[in-house]
């Protein structure tokens, strides 16, 4: 009977899985709604989940992973369980013969580990090995730069892993929980402050990935639809990049801190050798225009964004 190894890379706002063998890879959001008499009846998953609501439906949607953790052990279940019949529902008995390799925050505590083990042993998985963010995504950003270290800087929904990483392993580094919903909710409060209009969390999300830049002179701007906080009606407002530039500036800066005290804790001659080959960018908030370089002049060191940098860690999962 034929072995499998399954990856899994499961992120707040999607959850990715992929076959070793086959080398490709499935992703669907990380959403799930739950019904019924007992709360455990499957209505929606991923991207049905997330269009619930739009279609008038009651029962709650939940976003069973935060922070890389399992916070809804039911909803996880459900979610991994869909992308497994995804990958596998035609490969003949599977169940009893699959083992599970995972991507998780480098930060993570042994009893979040523990219950993410569960749920995968629970549904048939034969043996769970876990794999630090950054050396998966390692995999596959030193085979495309062609470099051997450097700093690995995976920025997701909620978690931003940053790590100095080499052959040999992870040198230094921690998970900060600073990312793309942090930066999302400080320009809602932006907005809000300046325009006394309350954004919903998606509207403040497409101003984000459609209006925020680095760059100082970007002239874009973008309208958006939100609540007036005096008259409870809806009003639109214009917002250019502009306005929200210093808002940036404030949430990345942290990264720059960051990346600074690493480099002050490994060996100076560890220090120097990854200041050559630099910072590598990768996760969804790696798209935030104007990052790399802006994290350049501030580091003064190489900086490089991945190609596809919201789907490096399942690939590197898949090159390991």
């Amino acid at each position: 009977m034929a072995n499998y190894e399954i990856l899994f890379d499961l992120g707040s706002k999607y959850i990715s899985s992929a076959l070793k063998k086959d080398g490709f890879f499935d992703k669907i959001p990380s959403a799930v709604v739950l019904g019924g008499a007992d709360g455990k009846q499957v209505v929606a998953v991923g991207v049905d989940a997330i269009n619930y609501k739009e279609r008038g439906g009651s029962a709650k949607v939940s976003h069973p992973i935060l922070e890389g953790a399992v916070i809804d052990v039911e909803g996880a279940k459900v979610l991994i369980s869909t992308m497994l019949d995804r990958l596998v529902s035609y490969k003949a008995n599977i169940f009893s013969r699959f083992t599970v390799k995972c991507a998780l925050p480098c930060g993570m505590i042994s009893s979040d580990k523990k219950i993410i083990e569960g749920i995968f042993l629970s549904l048939g998985a034969r043996s769970v090995t876990f794999v630090e963010a950054p050396i998966a995504c390692s995999a596959k950003l030193f085979a495309d730069f062609r470099t051997r270290q450097g700093i690995v800087v995976d920025i997701g929904q909620d978690t931003t892993d940053l790590a100095i990483v080499t052959t040999e392993g992870i040198a230094a580094g921690c998970s900060l929980f600073h990312a793309g919903k942090q930066l999302t909710e400080d320009i809602a409060e932006r907005v809000k402050n300046k325009y006394m209009v309350q954004l919903a969390f998606d509207q403040a999300e497409r101003l984000k990935t459609t209006c925020a830049s680095l760059y100082p002179n970007d002239t874009s701007t973008c309208s958006t639809v939100g609540q007036n906080q005096h008259t409870g009606v809806a009003e639109s407002v214009t917002i250019s990049s502009k306005e929200l530039y210093d808002t940036v500036v404030e949430h990345v800066k942290k990264y720059v801190d960051v990346v600074r005290g690493l480099l002050a804790s490994v060996p100076e001659t560890l220090a120097s050798a990854v200041k050559r080959d630099g910072v590598m960018l990768c996760g969804g908030g790696a798209k935030l225009s104007g990052l790399d370089l802006y994290l350049q002049s501030q580091l003064s060191i190489p900086v490089r964004v991945a190609d596809q940098p919201q789907d490096v860690c399942i690939n590197g999962l898949i090159a390991m």
